[in-house]
């Protein structure tokens, strides 16, 4: 709330020109009253800030005005809220207390009801200038919330496209390294294939022993360009591989149930744990479609500043409030080793793995990083 500086400019307006009057008969009297009266009034207008309120007081005191015309030298004060609700009302306040003067004229001296009147066209003036300043105020603030709301909104924006911008390049990046390993696989293995089979098939039939030598280094030689050539090609595969699309695509092939996926991991992942997680997340929806009566899933990736996190859940009642390893036993003992594949592979990564059943079936695998 704003300080009332226009309220104490009046006042100690009022005050002087009570300081200044010569009318001691009328005024030494009924000073007091009339300075704490209107401070009252104006107080209760201030906090109250009601328009009905401060027009029925204002009303109030210029009826008090017209009984007593010496309570008009505080009118300004009072006059001051009034005029922050424009409106036929505070006319007619306004013009109460001008009848108020204009019959205090023929009880006060003139200079009195002069200085009352420039009081409150002071009063009025100040208010309206306070108005401005307020609307100005407000204004400002409104312009800076809505340049701060667009700055937010644009950075928001910019980090948006640079994100999509990041994964459009990760993701090209990918395509282009898996088809760099189709070519060198369909093309250079395909060549070095061949190339060990003409070989082989030379050494057979070769009778000349000078030859012989130069056959075997040849053939071991092309040996190991094709083993190189296959570890290149794997690799290349291996970091090819995209864990959010991987995953998407196991998601739209499930058809048993609604499945929820949410990721939020970078794209800096591990090629162990990718593969890890494609797996396990392979080995939790078999074992979905398989023993559970669920009808929706909830599956998420989330990488932590040190670990990585993969939640299976699903809503069936099949292993609701069932203890866990009986649970495991029974539906595994005949049907495979699902969640000991999992296990395992978690425990190869160095994680941990929790189970719940108690609203559904819940695989919980937390992995760290190295």
């Amino acid at each position: 709330m704003n300080l009332p500086t226009g309220q104490f400019i009046i006042l100690a307006y009022c005050i002087l020109t009570i300081f200044l009057t010569d009318n001691i008969e009328i005024f030494s009297v009924s000073s007091v009253i009339m300075v704490i009266l209107s401070i009252i009034i104006s107080c209760l207008s201030y906090f109250i800030l009601n328009k009905y309120f401060i027009l029925a007081i204002s009303g109030i005191y210029s009826i008090i005005s017209l009984a007593v015309p010496g309570f008009l030298i505080m009118s300004p004060l009072i006059l001051y809220n009034n005029a922050a609700f424009p409106g036929w009302q505070a006319v007619i306040v306004f013009i109460m207390f001008l009848a108020g003067i204009a019959s205090g004229l023929y009880n006060t001296n003139i200079a009195i009801c002069f200085m009352v009147l420039i009081g409150i066209i002071l009063a009025c003036y100040i208010q309206h200038m306070q108005h401005q300043l307020n609307r100005f105020i407000l204004q400002s603030n409104r312009t800076r919330d809505e340049t701060t709301e667009h700055a937010i909104l644009l950075e928001s924006r910019n980090k948006s496209l640079l994100e999509k911008q990041d994964y459009e390049i990760y993701n090209a990046t990918l395509k282009e390294r898996n088809r760099i390993a189709r070519e060198i696989h369909d093309n250079v293995g395909h060549l070095l294939s061949r190339s060990i089979l003409l070989t082989g098939a030379i050494k057979a039939i070769n009778k000349d022993p000078d030859c012989k030598e130069p056959l075997n280094n040849l053939h071991e030689s092309l040996g190991q360009a094709m083993e190189s050539i296959r570890e290149s090609v794997h690799n290349l595969h291996d970091d090819s591989v995209n864990l959010e699309e991987t995953v998407k695509a196991l998601v739209t092939n499930f058809n048993f149930c609604n499945i929820n996926f949410t990721y939020d991991m970078g794209t800096d992942i591990p090629n162990e744990i990718k593969f890890s997680f494609i797996s396990i997340i392979k080995e939790g929806l078999n074992n979905i479609y398989k023993h559970s009566n669920a009808t929706n899933v909830n599956i998420l990736l989330r990488e932590h500043p040190v670990m990585y996190q993969l939640i299976i859940k699903d809503n069936g009642s099949t292993a609701k409030n069932k203890n866990v390893m009986e649970y495991i036993h029974k539906t595994t003992s005949n049907t495979g080793i699902g969640i000991s594949n999992i296990a395992s592979r978690t425990s190869m990564l160095k994680g941990s793995m929790q189970i719940h059943t108690n609203d559904g079936f819940c695989i919980f695998i937390t992995i760290p990083k190295t």
